[in-house]
């Protein structure tokens, strides 16, 4: 009567055995996706964020026109120039970037003459002055980033009052430039 148990067990163990010992059948397949770089920088009318960074509304006009007296003056008697322009830049360079500002004075030319104005101008307490400043400043540096992100920082100008007071009639021209550098 013994035998009947051991023998029950050893069929029961050759049957399951090979129904557990068998991979199971599989279906597999990959999702791949592939992100473009976003390397955008611009100069906006207002602080911008991810979702108005894109609104054509915000896009600066491109100039400033400085008026020190008079009517439209815009400018105070320490050479504060009232406007509003922000630098913005969108990006999602895992790596990080900079954006680097330089400056060239206000220059008016007329024959072989030209005449400078002077002015400093400053993103978010980095200051680039077109007198004595040779090499551009990095104004915005983000390290790395781990997603998609946008940067909005105040731009001011401060003309040398002093230069303006005092600088022969002309029209003159200066250029504030913003540089973006990828990280990678």
């Amino acid at each position: 009567m013994r035998k009947n148990p051991i023998i029950l067990l050893l069929l029961t163990i050759a049957f399951i055995l090979p129904i557990t010992a068998a991979d199971p059948p599989s279906a597999a397949f990959n999702v791949s996706a592939s992100i473009s770089a976003i390397n955008d920088m611009k100069i906006t009318n207002s602080e911008v964020d991810e979702d108005t960074f894109g609104n054509s509304g915000n896009t600066f006009s491109g100039s400033v026109a400085i008026v020190g007296s008079g009517p439209g003056q815009n400018m105070d008697n320490n050479g504060y120039v009232d406007f509003t322009a922000y630098i913005s830049a969108l990006s999602n360079n895992r790596g990080g970037y900079t954006i680097q500002m330089s400056a060239t004075p206000l220059s008016s030319t007329i024959g072989s003459y030209t005449a400078t104005i002077n002015y400093t101008v400053s993103v978010d307490g980095v200051s680039y002055n077109t007198k004595n400043s040779t090499n551009p400043v990095d104004v915005i540096t983000v390290e790395s980033l781990s997603e998609l992100s946008v940067e909005s920082l105040p731009i001011s100008v401060m003309v040398h009052r002093s230069e303006f007071d005092s600088a022969v009639q002309g029209t003159y021209t200066g250029t504030v430039t913003f540089e973006y550098v990828s990280a990678t």
